[in-house]
């Protein structure tokens, strides 16, 4: 029993250990050497920049981006402003806006192309965005300031920070358009963002072909954290930043980005004050390193878009005992071929030694995968307990002010669910059988994923391979069982190291609510167990009785109720834990209401409402909203001139004589394409395969924006709306309490006046 624990213990620490290497670094002072990053001048450029929400277009907006080109002007950087039209969009709409982009140039010495260190400086209207973006601009302006204070660099640097991130990419997206692609020389884009206020600088994106530039990072950034792992689920998920439109035109980059304490994101509460300033820390680094690094070697094999070299493969690259391993693509098979390998190995010895048979580790495996699906399940159940509890929380997401206990509940079932599949298989497959059966599921996984998703496939086949090797050791030397269990433990390494970090992460970026953290926790416990057979040798054989190993599922049940009451009372609305509330103002034909699309509002918020929820047409949101009567304001809504209108034609110009920055237009049936020309701007269009049903401006300016819409012959509606943020001068409108604070959502603390036009064929 001794030794067993001192084998928990010992992967317990492991654990700790790998989990600790990837925190972010602590934050350099401001007196520290001028040609290092410092973290405290970085939050001070921070708290200089940042006063208020700044969305695209806005005043605010504007005095931010004058203030980043002065500061990289004095920095010695020729600055310019490249002014353009932005255009994005999917599933039939366009969306659309001016943009003014900062671009500043450090020439190199001997360019063989550009590096581009990017970041955007809009925010949502909803919050300041401290994080999102104005950390990643105030980083890579410390970046440049350490980079001045040593040797230029080879090639040009480049330093662009983009406008209307936050509205669909459009500043990137008219960069690349007009400057990125004709120019058709070398180029590697560094982009830097946020979803939440804290973590480590995670690299977790790519461009496809990785391999040199995963080579670049593991070498040149200080504390390299991020995997293929990420790549892989990033380029399986619709999020989407700016370097999506780097990436679409066929061209090298890697994103960056810290994302822990999401509840923040896009809200009030992503402000100066809540943001980390080792995450600061850490995403500088990652700039000043590649800087350094790209910046002084050949960059043409990093772009053979251009450069007409041979395109590189993707690398799996990951953390392992404080370094970056990082092997080329044609290792993936070979790597879950040992696992399978190492695993069968692990079955055949135990089959001879009489520990237990094929067809029960089979079955055991089987009884595993039903053990995943059940901690799943379970985890799904513990949020849905909590929102009976708290019924708010089912419109603001997984996430929570203070998640840990929460968290550590579902970590609880998930052992309480593991421990119960080991008492249902050890009884007939011996303790050795239950664990080759762990170990055999992740080596399944890591065949399955090197077809699939081969940069994912490390997390499963090494620690398999690892494993499975452990527990033949362990089996081979059952006459010696401290000997064993050191053999079991150093096989169990790598899926502590490696499997472990991984719920942690997985509780990051999804909460409890959808269960992918619990159950990925079963496999790893599962996978873990080949530490417990040398010392239960006398029992490992079939048949042989459970031992009183009862206590474990259950004091883990009990322990997973505690903490959800604990998650529970801890996370109710306050004022340093507001809850979110969706509120807006709509005004149209049919009069003035109040607006929401939460399901469970609070008081302040249902005060406002009095019908259930249900399709709105002038709304333009996409979900169902519940309504409630409003004073109507005394203010001219959207202005719509027909300019001209053929048989499949119609040319508007859309104003709003109040100002509103934002105009939605909604044809009441699917139109061709549309071309969008905003005052004093280049026009851009959009002709997709399946017509468009929406046009998005954002920033519109006071001329307003010409739409041509090719409609197709007959009569056409179309319900045009202007939304300005803030609801202050709303009559009737009181402020929300301290305890709630506005709902990170585009359509929220809008006001919208809607109007409808209608044209003849």
């Amino acid at each position: 029993m001794t030794v067993r624990l001192l084998a928990v213990l010992v992967l317990l620490l492991v654990s700790a250990a790998t989990w600790l290497d990837g925190r972010a670094p602590d934050p350099v002072p401001a007196d520290a050497d001028p040609a290092v990053f410092s973290a405290d001048r970085a939050m001070r450029t921070v708290d200089e920049l940042v006063d208020g929400p700044r969305p695209g277009g806005s005043p605010a907006a504007v005095a931010a981006r004058d203030a980043i080109a002065a500061r990289l002007t004095a920095a010695g950087l020729t600055t310019r402003l490249h002014s353009s039209t932005g255009a994005g969009g999917a599933d039939g709409r366009l969306t659309a806006a001016p943009v003014d982009n900062v671009v500043a140039t450090l020439p190199g010495t001997d360019p063989t192309g550009a590096v581009v260190l990017s970041a955007h400086y809009d925010s949502v209207a909803s919050g300041p965005g401290a994080a999102d973006d104005m950390a990643s601009v105030a980083a890579i302006l410390e970046a440049v300031r350490a980079l001045r204070e040593g040797p230029p660099l080879r090639n040009d640097l480049v330093v662009l920070v983009t406008d209307a991130e936050e509205v669909g990419l459009l500043g990137m997206q008219a960069w690349v358009r007009d400057e990125l692609v004709p120019a058709a020389r070398p180029t590697v884009t560094l982009n830097f963002e946020a979803r939440g206020v804290s973590g480590p600088s995670l690299m977790f994106r790519t461009s496809p072909g990785n391999a040199g530039l995963a080579r670049v990072f593991a070498d040149a950034v200080p504390h390299p954290t991020g995997d293929s792992s990420l790549v892989e689920a990033f380029r399986l998920l619709p999020n989407d930043t700016d370097l999506t439109r780097v990436v679409d035109a066929g061209r090298p980059g890697v994103d960056f980005a810290f994302v822990e304490q999401p509840v923040q994101y896009h809200t009030a509460g992503d402000a100066p004050e809540n943001l980390s300033a080792a995450s600061v820390q850490d995403h500088g680094e990652a700039a000043l390193g590649l800087a350094r690094a790209l910046g002084n070697q050949d960059i043409a094999p990093l772009d053979p878009a251009v450069s007409g070299v041979a395109p590189q493969d993707d690398a799996t690259y990951f953390r392992f005992a404080g370094t970056t391993v990082v092997h080329p693509s044609w290792l993936v098979w070979p790597v879950a071929a040992l696992g399978t390998v190492a695993v069968v190995a692990a079955m055949v010895v135990a089959r001879r030694r009489g520990a237990t048979t094929v067809p029960r580790v089979l079955g055991a495996a089987v009884l595993l995968l039903l053990a995943v699906v059940a901690a799943a399940y379970a985890s799904v159940g513990l949020w849905r307990a909590l929102v009976a509890v708290h019924p708010a929380w089912v419109d603001t997401g997984p996430y929570l002010h203070r998640p840990v206990p929460v968290q550590a509940a579902a970590v609880a079932l998930a052992v309480a669910v593991t421990a119960l599949w080991w008492l249902a298989v050890r009884r007939w497959a011996g303790a050795a059988g239950a664990a080759a059966a762990g170990v055999l599921v992740l080596a399944v996984l890591g065949l399955v994923t090197a077809g699939t998703v081969p940069g994912a496939s490390y997390l499963f086949a090494w620690p398999a391979a690892a494993a499975g090797a452990g527990l033949a050791a362990a089996l081979a030397l059952r006459g010696r069982p401290v000997v064993a269990t050191a053999a079991a433990t150093l096989g169990a390494v790598p899926a502590a190291v490696l499997l472990v970090p991984l719920g942690w992460d997985l509780f990051v970026l999804s909460g409890v609510s959808d269960g992918v953290p619990a159950a990925a926790l079963v496999l790893t416990a599962a996978a873990l167990t080949v530490v417990l057979v040398p010392g239960g040798m006398r029992r490992a054989t079939v048949g042989a009785p459970p031992g009183r190993v009862w206590p474990v599922p259950v004091a883990a049940v009990l322990t997973a109720v505690v903490l959800a009451g604990v998650g529970a009372a801890v996370n109710g609305a306050s004022a340093d834990r507001p809850q979110s509330s969706h509120l807006s103002f709509l005004q149209d034909g049919e009069g003035a209401r109040w607006v929401s699309n939460q399901t469970a509002p609070a008081a302040w918020t249902a005060r406002y409402l009095d019908t259930p929820a249900r399709e709105v047409p002038a709304w333009p949101g996409p979900d169902e909203v519940r309504t409630g009567p409003a004073q109507p304001l005394s203010v001219p809504g959207p202005r719509v001139e027909v300019l001209s209108r053929t048989a499949d034609r119609a040319v508007l110009r859309v104003t709003s004589p109040r100002g509103a920055p934002g105009i939605t237009l909604r044809p009441d049936r699917t139109v061709t394409a549309a071309t969008v020309t905003p005052a004093g701007r280049p026009a851009v269009s959009a002709t997709p395969a399946d017509g468009l049903t929406e046009i998005r401006l954002h920033a519109v300016p006071a001329a307003g924006a010409v739409v041509e819409l090719v409609t197709g012959p007959g009569p056409l509606g179309v319900a045009v709306a202007d939304l300005s943020p803030g609801l202050a001068g709303v009559p009737g409108f009181v402020p929300r309490p301290p305890e709630l604070r506005g709902a990170p959502d585009r359509t929220g603390d809008q006001v919208v006046l809607a109007t409808r036009v209608e044209l003849s064929g």
